[in-house]
């Protein structure tokens, strides 16, 4: 039962860093319920499977926190490098907005490559405070536009998305299952 927990849990991670990427057009709603849905895991999921050891808790919580990073980040890359294409794009607009929490500012471009369809570009090293409509980029974008563009070259591709992603589901199964048949309180009598 715990390593269906820990898979469980590390399952819903995945799915919901896909979904993340997935949503690339209401960033907002994708980034806040992405964070809810992180925090409830890692914070449900030791609950649900006992209380671990110190050790077993670290791992599952590590795990986790891996999945959160890297799905997101890897989906992504892993897309522009399977079905991206590298084209020149201009940038039309650019957005400044003061984030409340940090205090900082985000900066975001949207850019029309030569065949007319438009990107929004993130916060990145090349959609910056010096960002001016009619600067032009090489960007990488799915030509369904599945994910956001990105103006560097894909840093994962599939094979390793993949690896990493069942390495960190078969940690959180593993992990799971050893705290569940452990815990004192939770052995079938």
């Amino acid at each position: 039962m715990g390593a269906l927990l820990g898979l469980g849990g590390g399952l819903v991670i995945t799915g919901g860093g896909v979904l993340f990427d997935l949503l690339h057009h209401s960033r907002g709603f994708a980034t806040a319920g992405f964070a809810v849905l992180g925090v409830g895991v890692l914070l449900g999921l030791p609950l649900l499977v006992g209380v671990p050891t110190p050790g077993r808790l670290a791992g599952l919580l590590l795990t986790g926190i891996f999945l959160l990073v890297m799905v997101p980040y890897g989906f992504r890359g892993a897309v522009l490098d399977w079905r991206g294409e590298q084209v020149r794009a201009t940038v039309t607009e650019v957005r400044h907005q003061r984030e409340p929490r940090t205090g900082g500012v985000t900066h975001t471009c949207r850019v029309l490559d030569r065949k007319g369809r438009s990107s929004w570009l993130p916060d990145s090293e090349r959609c910056d405070a010096h960002t001016r409509p009619g600067d032009r980029y090489a960007i990488v974008r799915d030509p369904g536009d599945l994910v956001a563009a990105s103006t560097s070259a894909p840093r994962i591709g599939f094979p390793v998305l993949v690896a990493y992603t069942v390495v960190g589901l078969a940690l959180m199964a593993v992990i799971g299952a050893q705290t569940m048949g452990r815990s004192p309180g939770l052995r079938p009598g």
